[in-house]
């Protein structure tokens, strides 16, 4: 996961393969958006922007400054058996942040930008789904509930019981699921 919040345009060359030059030049013509720090003026270039001016460019974005791509945050309930469900996500390859506050959960989607969102109970389905209305990307968007409940997901939202629907949930976080 990525820790870096902006670039130097030498690291911007490099994952572009260009001379550092050329990423000045496409700051001075306002195809990159930088800012200059304080003192000696160097450009930094915030890596949401670089990987927006990657996606307008049909460029690809490194792995390794994705963000959230196999992250999945999961906004539990006490009781909920968050152990299991972290140690299951981590085997099926993504990263889990669990957490049983609201306030929390809203921070970690902000700063993770998280692949998949999970939560076990139709009433957070719902005020997740106003949190994530306007990301300008795709989150798998996964209700979680205890054997024997009903599910009750709305729309948009894959709903599995744990721990009966492992099999079913491991295709939606492998991107298999049908819709």
């Amino acid at each position: 996961m990525r820790d870096k919040q902006a670039l130097t345009t030498g690291e911007v060359a490099k994952y572009c393969g260009v001379n550092f030059r050329t990423v000045i030049r496409w700051i001075e013509r306002g195809h990159l958006d930088a800012y200059k720090l304080p003192g000696r003026g160097d450009n930094r270039i915030p890596v949401n922007s670089f990987i927006n001016f990657l996606q307008d460019n049909n460029m690809p974005v490194p792995e390794d400054l994705a963000l959230g791509g196999r992250t999945l945050v999961l906004l539990a309930q006490d009781g909920d058996p968050t152990a299991e469900i972290a140690s299951f996500v981590r085997r099926v390859g993504w990263e889990p942040l669990i957490t049983t506050d609201p306030i929390q959960f809203g921070f970690l989607l902000a700063q993770h930008q998280p692949g998949a969102v999970a939560v076990s109970s139709a009433a957070q389905a719902v005020s997740v789904s106003r949190l994530i209305r306007d990301a300008d990307r795709e989150v798998l968007t996964v209700m979680l509930s205890g054997s024997g409940q009903n599910a009750g997901a709305p729309e948009g939202w894959y709903a599995y019981q744990w721990p009966a629907d492992q099999a079913a949930l491991s295709d939606a976080l492998s991107g298999d699921a049908a819709a």
